[in-house]
């Protein structure tokens, strides 16, 4: 799906969950200096234009076999993804953001996955660079678009 030929209302829902989620991940590395898997949903509000964001989080799946694992953010994202499809119908759009590690240059980035429930879908990848110092700069690069597929909206 081309998306210059998608509709005015259905581009800027999509803009909306995209820049929101980026915002976010950006925030939670400023502060945190890392970020789980999170979905960001836009929720149409009776009488108004605007609708209403809504943060969703999953709390990560502790390992009792080995408590000291490293989160599983795939399963993380899968689970966010399942409480979408429980919870779609609500939403007009969404956004699931994750920390990736991009492996053609080794480079951390934030992948922000958005859909609209008419099944446009549209990816952005921000690489970005921790500062070599704590209390230092980060650097973000320039989002790159990139395509997707829909697995929230094709669900519904």
């Amino acid at each position: 799906m081309n998306f210059e030929s998608l509709d005015e209302g259905v581009k800027d829902a999509l803009n909306k969950v995209l820049s929101t989620a980026l915002g976010v991940a950006r925030e939670q590395l400023e502060e945190q200096g890392v970020f789980l898997p999170f979905a960001i949903g836009l929720e149409p509000q009776e009488g108004s234009d605007e609708g209403e964001l809504r943060l969703i989080a999953v709390p990560p799946t502790d390992d009792p076999e080995d408590p000291e694992a490293d989160i599983d953010t795939e399963a993380m994202a899968a689970d966010l993804v399942e409480v979408l499809n429980q919870q779609g119908t609500h939403f007009e759009a969404i956004a699931i953001a994750s920390d990736v590690l991009l492996q053609e240059n080794d480079q951390d980035a934030i992948h922000v996955v958005a859909e609209h429930k008419v099944g446009a879908a549209l990816a952005i990848v921000q690489p970005y660079l921790m500062p070599a110092e704590p209390g230092g700069e980060w650097t973000f690069e320039d989002p790159a678009a990139e395509a997707a597929e829909a697995v929230w909206a094709n669900a519904r």
